[in-house]
C-alpha cells in the first residue's frame, strides 16, 4: 500500500507523539519521594537550600554590622571599651552578654544534643529565635536613625537583616509543613525587654545596649545557620549532610 504525501508527512509526527507520551508515562511512574530523586523531594531540597543560603547571608550581615560598629568613629570608642572590659572579665559586661533575650530557649550545644530533639521541636526552636528578633531589629533600626552620626552602612545592614529575617521566617514555616508540625502564628517566643536601655539618655547605657544587641544578633544568626544545616541533614536521613571533616559545632 502506498501512502499519500500527507500521510507520509504525518507518520513521523505520530511516532514522535507516541514516544513523548511513553516518556511522560515513565516519568509519572517515578516515586515522588524516591531517596531524593523524586520531584517533590527535589523541591523540598531547594527549599532547604534557599533557607540555608539565606541564613548564611543574614549571619554574614550580622558579622559585618558588628565589625563596622567596632571600627566606625560613631561607635568604636564605646565598643572597644566594652570589648576590653569583657576580655578582663568585667562582671557587668560578661553578665550582660550571657543574658541575651533568647538565652531562655533550650538550645543544643553539640550535634549529639541536637539529635535528641525531634524534627518538629527543632523547627519550632528555629522559629522561636527568628520571631524573637522581630521587635529588637525594628527598634534597633529606629533608634539608630535618631542617633547623631549613625553611619548609613550600619543602618542599611540592620534594615536588610530585618527584611531577610522575615523572609527566612516564612520559608521555615514552609519547612515546618514538611516535618508535619502544625506551627501556630501566635506561639510563644522570648520577648526582648531592653528598649528602655536602647532609648536611654545616658550615652554609655545606650551604646552598651547596641553592643549587646550586635553580639546577641551574631550569636543567634550563627545558631540559625548551623541549626538549619543540621535539620536538612536529618530530614534527608544523612543524604544531604556536610562533610564530617567540615562539620560546624552548634555552640
Amino acid at each position: 500500500m502506498h501512502l499519500s504525501l500527507t500521510q507520509q508527512c504525518l507518520w513521523p509526527l505520530q511516532i514522535l507523539l507516541v514516544s513523548n507520551l511513553l516518556l511522560w508515562e515513565n516519568v509519572a511512574s517515578v516515586p515522588m519521594s524516591d531517596s531524593g530523586l523524586g520531584i517533590r523531594e527535589l523541591f523540598t531540597e531547594d527549599l532547604f537550600d534557599d533557607a540555608v543560603i539565606l541564613s548564611q547571608h543574614i549571619n554574614g550581615l550580622a558579622i559585618e554590622t558588628r565589625r563596622i560598629f567596632l571600627s566606625n568613629n560613631f561607635s568604636s570608642d564605646m565598643f572597644v571599651k566594652f570589648t576590653l572590659q569583657f576580655n578582663r572579665h568585667d562582671e557587668f559586661v560578661v553578665n550582660g552578654l550571657n543574658s541575651c533575650h533568647t538565652s531562655s530557649l533550650k538550645t543544643p550545644k553539640t550535634e549529639k544534643e541536637a539529635k535528641r530533639i525531634s524534627l518538629p521541636d527543632f523547627v519550632k526552636m528555629i522559629l522561636s529565635i527568628l520571631r524573637a528578633w522581630d521587635s529588637p531589629l525594628y527598634h534597633m533600626e529606629t533608634e539608630l536613625k535618631s542617633m547623631t552620626g549613625a553611619p548609613f552602612s550600619i543602618l542599611a545592614r540592620v534594615k536588610e537583616i530585618e527584611v531577610k529575617n522575615k523572609i527566612l521566617l516564612k520559608r521555615i514555616m514552609k519547612i515546618a509543613k514538611k516535618v508535619k508540625h502544625g506551627i501556630e502564628e501566635n506561639e510563644e517566643y522570648p520577648v526582648w525587654s531592653e528598649l528602655a536601655s536602647l532609648q536611654s539618655t545616658n550615652e554609655e547605657s545606650r551604646f552598651f545596649a547596641l553592643y549587646k544587641m550586635s553580639y546577641c544578633l551574631f550569636v543567634d544568626t550563627d545558631k540559625v545557620e548551623h541549626y538549619l544545616k543540621h535539620l536538612k541533614c536529618r530530614y534527608f536521613d544523612g543524604y544531604m549532610c556536610q562533610d564530617p571533616e567540615n562539620q560546624i559545632s552548634l555552640q
